[in-house]
Formats: structure tokens, sequence, C-alpha cells
């Protein structure tokens, strides 16, 4: 040690020796923090000396009075537990033998009890305490337990007083647990939702909290232990009196689709009553293809209908969710609405090869409308027309075209039934009901 710091420790001490007088009558016996008479002495003493090395970080020769500060008057100074901890995180990390460096985690694993024999606030402590036994003995299982142990006890004792760090370990701790086999899947998810019930509260308090429940979601999302079960019966009970509270909804939409939920019927239920708060044609149309994935077309059309309604929807989008409606329309087999689906469709984007294909196929299928057997497969005419259409704006659908084209011409009426009817090939011809549309008159090979 430098001759400068050297002095300063010894005037230090010199220093209390004209105190002692005063507090040489207290002792541990009467409950007071030094010794009697000589005992009195050697406590202010030590404690004086190893706070001076403390301070330059010489911990090695802070050791020796800080031991006997630890050992002979442990009411002394709560500090000195606090600082103990300082010290015996650098012996450890220096230490080379595995038998020596647990010796040293024994003995900072004792400063903490010691500490809250002496000076209470548990759950301070217990949290301290369990991280730094999982930061030295994580690759010891019956070691994560035990600092599992501490970080709920100190959770459940501080509530929302609760470190972030304490938060975020006990999380990892129990993933830890479960996936060697010491806890079950619920234990795990009952003890994320306890602390996300903590963290949702103190989210505005501190840019530390937005973090710890990034990182604690991340871990569980990671762990595949947030199942479509355990989520339905955590939110299930709450979804009645929370259901007009746009965060909770988001947290139910959120969960639910991360861990790929989002076909529940709760997750259905909590984004009909998000639309209901805060509608718009795009949470209009994520509603609709839920119920598409779900095969409920007509809840489908219900919100396909809202979305083209919407209001600064490009052309092209709304295009797109036109051909939707056309497709779940002919679902529904409303093959009318199908038909006039698909024409807004290609209506905004001219090039909708899929638009085109599937107006013709909505038309085939509308034909038990439209009368006798000539007029029903007059339909075919304007279906071809739609088929040559699309491959024509369209190569993508080309193949899909050319089938339909070769498949339904045996459906054309024959040269006798046009002939009968006084028209023949390339004469116009208007197909009525909700087709209607002039076509060209064709006749099968």
């Amino acid at each position: 040690m430098k001759t400068k710091a050297l002095k300063s420790v010894l005037l230090a001490v010199l220093s209390l020796l004209f105190v002692l007088p005063v507090i040489s009558q207290k002792g541990i016996e009467d409950g007071s923090k030094y010794g009697k008479g000589q005992d009195s002495i050697n406590c202010i003493k030590n404690l004086s000396l190893y706070r001076e090395f403390f301070k330059h970080s010489n911990y090695k020769d802070a050791l020796d009075p800080w031991q006997t500060v630890f050992g002979e008057c442990p009411k002394a100074s709560e500090r000195m537990y606090v600082e103990g901890i300082t010290m015996y995180r650098s012996f450890i990390e220096s230490a080379s033998l595995p038998e020596r460096k647990d010796e040293l985690i024994d003995t900072m694993l004792l400063i903490y009890n010691r500490r809250a024999e002496y000076f209470g606030g548990e759950g301070n402590i217990w949290g301290r305490k369990g991280i730094d036994l999982l930061r030295y003995r994580r690759a010891d299982i019956e070691a994560v337990n035990e600092a599992y142990g501490y970080l709920k006890e100190s959770i459940d004792l501080e509530k929302s007083k609760s470190r972030d760090a304490v938060i975020v370990t006990f999380i990892s701790a129990s993933i830890t647990l479960n996936k060697a086999g010491k806890i079950e899947d619920n234990q795990v998810i009952d003890d994320y939702f306890m602390v996300t019930a903590i963290i949702d509260k103190l989210l505005g308090k501190s840019s530390r909290w937005p973090r710890a429940k990034a990182s604690i979601d991340d871990n569980m999302l990671k762990s595949g232990l947030l199942t479509c079960e355990a989520l339905n019966g955590y939110f299930e009970p709450q979804f009645q009196a929370s259901q007009d509270d746009q965060k909770f909804l988001q947290k139910i939409i959120t969960f639910y689709t991360a861990t790929g939920c989002d076909r529940s019927d709760l997750y259905v239920a909590a984004s009909e009553k998000m639309y209901e708060i805060e509608p718009g044609p795009e949470s209009a149309h994520n509603l609709a293809i839920l119920f598409i994935a779900k095969h409920d077309f007509h809840k489908a059309v219900l919100y396909l209908k809202e979305a083209v309604r919407g209001t600064g929807v490009d052309n092209a989008t709304k295009a797109e969710w036109y051909y939707e409606l056309a497709i779940v329309t002919s679902a529904n087999e409303d093959y009318c609405d199908a038909i006039r689906y698909a024409r807004e469709a290609v209506g905004l984007k001219g090039d909708y090869g899929k638009a085109y294909i599937v107006m013709g196929d909505a038309i085939i299928a509308t034909r038990d409308n439209l009368g006798d057997d000539f007029e029903q497969r007059s339909a075919f005419w304007v279906a071809a027309d739609k088929y040559a259409k699309a491959k024509s704006v369209d190569l993508s659908v080309a193949a899909d075209a050319n089938k339909k084209l070769n498949d339904y011409s045996v459906q054309y009426p024959n040269h006798e039934e046009i002939f009968f009817r006084d028209m023949k090939d390339g004469d116009s011809y208007h197909v009525k009901g909700c087709i209607n549309e002039y076509t060209t008159v064709r006749s099968r090979k």
C-alpha cells in the first residue's frame, strides 16, 4: 500500500481512540453493535481498517479486519455485508482452484444470511442471493433450484418493489428447472404470469421495465411453454371483465399470434372486440382472413365488405380484397355476388388474371338460374371469354386458363341446337340473369 494511503489508515484508527471511552461499556451481550471493553476497541479499529483498504480496492488487506468485524461484531454495520459481497465476488472470479472457488461461494452465501439475520430486509437480500447463486453455480441444477426458491420468496415479499434483475433471473431459473424436469409446465406459466402482472403495473415508471418485459417474453416464447391451452386457461377467466380494455385485448392478440394460437376462439373474440374499439379497413381485413382460416366464410364476407368500404386503401390492395370476396362468396355459393366482386377487382386492376378465372368459374356455377339447357350452356361461352382474357393479361394463369378452355368447350351447345335457334357460330348472344353479358355463339366440336 502506498505511504500516503497507509498514513490515512493509521490516522483514521488513532482518531477513533478518542471516542472509545464513550462506547466501551457497550457489548454484544446487551444487544449493542460492538463488544464490551477491549472487544469494542477491536471492532471499531477493524471496521475502520477494512474500510480504508476497501476504499482503495485493496481487498486482500481488507479481508482480515473485515473477517474480524464479521465474526465478532455482526451488528456493527450493514454496509459491511454489502462490501463483503463485493470483495468475495472478486475473490471468486480470481480463484483458480474449483475447491477454493466453492469455499468462497459458500462464504458469500453466508454473508447474505447474516445480513438478513441482523438487519432484516429479506425480500431484497434473497433476491440478490439468488442472482449470485445462479451467477456462480448455474451448472448445478440443485443450486438453480435453491436460487429459484430465494428469487420466488423475494418477489413474494417485494412485489412491485422487486428489482427487474430479480424478475428476469427468476423466469430464467424457472425455465431451466422445467427443462431439467424439476417443475411442471404449469408452474412456469404461473411464474410467468405472476411477474407479468407485476411488470404491467410498472411499465410507465422506468425504461428498465419495458426491457425486462421484452426479455422475459422472449425467454418464454423461446421455451415453447406458452401453449394454446395454457393461454386459454390464463386469459379466459379475465376476458369477460376486461373485454373493453384495449391493452388487455392487445396482450391476447400479441401472445396468441406469437405462439401460433391465432385460431383459438378467444383470439377471435379478442380480435372482434378490438375491431369494435378501433375499426379500420386493415383490421377488418385481418379479421376476414382469420375467419377464412376457420372456414367461417359468412363472417369473412362481413369483414371483407367492411374492408373494401374503407378509405385510404390503394387500388391494388382493394382489388385483392375484392378478389378475396369473390372467392369467399363462391365458397358460400353466392355466385352472383362472386361475379360482381370479381368485376370490381378487374375494374381496379385490369391485369388481374386470377380475378378473371374466378369470375369465369362463378359464371359457370350460376348457370342453373338461366333457364333451359341451351341457355344454361351459354354460360360456358361467357366463362370462356373470361379465361381467354385471363391468359392474355396474365401469363402466370395461362396454364390454368387453357385447361379450363379445353375442359369446358365440350359443354357448348352442338351445331344442331344452334341452327334450331336460327343462329350460327360467331353471332352475338345476350346471356341473361346476373351474368348479363353479350358473348359470341360457339358450337361444340
